[in-house]
This record gives structure tokens, sequence and C-alpha cells, in this order.
């Protein structure tokens, strides 16, 4: 069975660092560059930041240059901040080339001036490590579900194909990931002035397992920084990960009928709604990047505010019935009862769209949800079972896991600076 695992693990690692920049992505790691430049301007947004530079060229002139980070509530989670990126800093950067903007990049490490260096995915502040004091019920005795909720940062992806089993083993064993064998190629190509880099600057890696020391201790599970049901950099969860649905093979535990299979025809990852600054599903966004999430209660209502693409739905807990005149949206119309402990919550009246990457939904869509608290009121389980009398042929399953947080819930107003013609 570990086996199996581990086995599993590593092919889902290979997936998620491929789908997200990959052959078939925006950048090239079978490639390696070293930037050094100056920092013009700092883009600090969803759902990926962009840092600016000015860069030396040969002809003794500069070229402009920009290159592609993490969101920023998920680089505010692990904390850093912008002000580490104001105009004329001096930066060297490790990358990966654009496929097709000729002076682009992808961060994987940044080295400062005076020597230190910060890796893509680093943890500057432990996260969600302080204590939050919160009351495990409310004042009606019902469960309290009013906080801020995220799925638990671990190691979002190994960028490199060498070490990925002993990446993992030291990750389920707690000890520290060992570094890359080698760079992504035997030839690194510079860009810059590197006369006064820092002496370290040259040993510097790019594809090293990113910086691990939130995830130590985690289930073998959480290496891949899913979380349960979590999924890379907007991309939604991966085929068959928890949090897509139940069980493996990903789209396939949706059965799609002949309607359901013809509106899904012809998918492709421009036609994502995470890659047009829209919300996907009230399933995988809950989880996607571990951004931080929003509830707030009252004894009639549950406000949920999904920190990835703004998805924002009201849960009614005084209806007995939907309304016969809902608008269709993207979260749908909610209402709520109590059975015990558990929120049981009906939703209808969704706009069409994706359940997953490439498979759509109709305006049919029927789900039901069932939210529970644990760990001293500190951890949300949430389980669903949803049914497409249109699109599919029989009913699917999913549940996802979010922690508290000390982290602050923010909105994510995107701004997706990345040009479709790069892909």
């Amino acid at each position: 069975m570990q086996k199996q695992t581990l086995l599993l693990l590593l092919a889902l690692t290979s997936m998620v660092a491929h789908a997200h920049h990959g052959s078939s992505g925006q950048f090239d790691e079978s490639k390696t560059i070293k930037i050094a430049g100056v920092i013009t301007k700092m883009e600090y947004v969803n759902p990926h930041s962009y840092v600016y530079m000015n860069v030396k060229n040969i002809a003794g002139g500069t070229d402009a240059w920009r290159c592609e980070m993490r969101a920023s509530a998920l680089l505010n989670r692990s904390g850093w901040t912008k002000d580490m990126f104001s105009p004329g800093t001096q930066l060297y950067i490790v990358a990966a080339p654009a496929r097709k903007e000729p002076r682009g990049c992808y961060v994987e490490t940044l080295t400062f001036q005076d020597g230190r260096t910060i890796e893509r995915y680093e943890q500057l502040a432990a996260a969600d490590k302080a204590e939050v004091k919160r009351e495990e019920r409310t004042s009606d005795g019902k469960p309290n579900f009013a906080g801020n909720w995220g799925a638990v940062q671990k190691l979002n992806a190994v960028n490199n194909g060498t070490n990925s089993a002993a990446v993992l083993a030291a990750i389920k064993s707690g000890s520290t990931p060992p570094a890359a064998s080698a760079l992504a190629s035997t030839e690194v190509v510079n860009y810059g002035d590197f006369t006064k880099a820092p002496s370290n600057f040259v040993t510097v890696a790019p594809h090293q397992a990113p910086n691990a020391s939130a995830g130590m201790g985690a289930p073998a599970g959480a290496a891949l920084g899913m979380g349960i049901g979590g999924a890379p950099e907007g991309m939604g969860p991966p085929a068959g990960a928890p949090g897509g649905a139940e069980g493996m093979g990903g789209g396939s535990q949706y059965k799609q009928s002949a309607a359901g299979l013809a509106a899904s025809a012809g998918f492709k990852r421009e036609d994502s709604p995470s890659q047009n600054c829209m919300a996907t599903s009230i399933f995988s966004d809950w989880t996607t990047d571990q951004h931080v999430n929003r509830i707030q209660q009252t004894k009639d209502t549950l406000k949920i505010d999904y920190g990835f693409m703004d998805i924002s739905r009201t849960v009614y807990l005084n209806m007995a019935s939907h309304p016969k005149d809902i608008k269709p949206s993207r979260a749908g119309h909610s209402i709520g009862k109590w059975e015990g402990d558990t929120l049981v919550v009906d939703t209808v009246g969704f706009l069409p769209g994706y359940l997953n990457m490439g498979i759509k939904h109709s305006d049919r869509l029927h789900v039901v949800e069932r939210f529970t608290l644990s760990n001293g009121g500190k951890t949300l389980t949430r389980s669903w079972v949803g049914d497409d009398a249109s699109y599919l042929t029989e009913s699917f399953k999913g549940q996802d896991v979010v922690q508290i947080s000390q982290a602050s819930y923010e909105p994510y107003n995107c701004k997706d600076l990345t040009s479709a013609t790069n892909y």
C-alpha cells in the first residue's frame, strides 16, 4: 500500500509540475537562465505576481524583463511582502525562460545583493502556527463556522525529476529534503551584469526541492501542496486528486451523458475559467492554491467568501425550500439545515460551467454538502454529493478539509498579466 501511495504521489508530482509550466505551458523548464537586473516595478497581484527589471545587454544598453512569481495572496501567507521588491533593488534570478516572450521568465530562486537567497515556494514566516482563539459554539449553541479558513500550506511541487522519491520520503519523515543534484540543463545562459553578484550566487541551482518547513511531518499525501483538495497555482485540482472528487482516475469519475460529452468536447487549456479570471466551481475553488477563505455566521445565514476567484455564497438557514425565481449564478442558491452538529447545504440555480478541468455541468446541477467541525472547532471538513440530470448519468462525490487560519482573508481581485499568446 505504501509503495502504491508513493508511486501515485510521484505520478501526481510529475503531472503537477508539468501541467503548470511544462511543455504545454508558458515556460520551458528544460532550460536554465540567470538574470541580473534592477527592479523597476512590482505587480503584486493574483493569480501571478510579476517583478519587472532593467537588465544590461551586451550592447551597453538595458532590456526590460519581467519574471513571474506566485500570487500575491500566497506570498503574503508565506511571509513575503511587496516592500522586498522596491524599485532600485538589485536582484539575481535563476529561472526557466518563457517560451514565446523573449524577455520573460519563471522565477526559481531570488538572490539579493546581501547574498540572501529565497526559493519560489519558501516560507519566510511560519504558516498558521500561532494559536487562533475562538469559541467552538455560537450563542445559540450551534457549531461556530465563523473565521478564516485555508488548506494547510505544504510543498507545492517537486521541480526535480532526479530526486522526487528522496524528496517525498524526506517530507514524510519530517526531515529536510535533499537538494537537486544538477541544473535543469548543462548550459546556463546569463543575462545582465554579474560582476558584483554575491559569491554564493554562482552555486545557486534551480529546481531544488522548495523549502518544506511548513510541511514537516505532514502526511505524504500533503507533499504536493494540495492539503486535501488543493492544487497548484490556479489549475484546479489535478485529475483524481482529493477535492476534485473521490477516487482516482480524475475526470473519469464523472459519468458523462452524450450531451455532457458533447458540451465538453474540444476543451483547451485556455478555455479554463481560471485562465480567464473567472471562478471554476464551488468545489475546486475552495482549496485551490491554499488561499484563505472567510465564513461569517449569523442565526439566519452563513456567508462564505472564497479566497480564490472571489466566489461569494450565502447559505440561508431560515428557508425550507428554494424560491422559484432564482437568478442563476456560479455559486448557485443555497439553503441549509442542521442535522445535529452537521450543517447540510442544498444548492441549485447554477449557471452552466465546469465541475473540473474540461468537465462541464449544466444549469441542472444539484449539490448537497455536509459541513462538520473537529479538532476543537479548528478543522472544517466538507463532503458533497452532486448530480446533473442533463450532463451526467450518475452522481459524483468529493471531500476537502481546511484549517482555521491566522492569516487574514483578502479578496482575490484577479489581474491576469499573462498573455494567452505566450502559451
